[in-house]
């Protein structure tokens, strides 16, 4: 089983990827959902840009859109972890499953 299936079927996401300095680099996202990841993927790294120019050492952030949620969270400070999930899921069991799979994730 692929770490993206475990986070599926605990309902934590729709489908996820890894970036490696801004390009996809294993990724779950279905073609047809490809123009959601590129929205996602944008957004995501706007942000992470703007908050590392002010000094700040957030790792998180999360944007709804509709029914969707967008969430990303940085591995370290070249790898960038974007998720697809329902508005109301529980990002703390998100952030949770990340900090105990990150070798997992840091392998893809």
């Amino acid at each position: 089983m692929t770490i993206w299936h475990d986070m599926q079927a605990a309902g934590l996401i729709h489908c996820g990827c890894v970036l490696l300095n801004g390009e996809v680099q294993h990724s779950c996202f279905p073609a047809e959902s490809k123009k959601q990841l590129a929205v996602a993927k944008q957004a995501l790294m706007y942000v992470f840009r703007s908050v590392d120019k002010s000094d700040k050492d957030y790792d998180e952030a999360h944007i709804e859109i509709g029914d969707a949620l967008f969430s990303g969270f940085k591995l370290d400070s070249d790898r960038l972890l974007i998720f697809l999930s329902e508005h109301d899921t529980n990002t703390l069991q998100i952030r949770q499953f990340i900090d105990d799979n990150k070798e997992r994730f840091l392998q893809l």
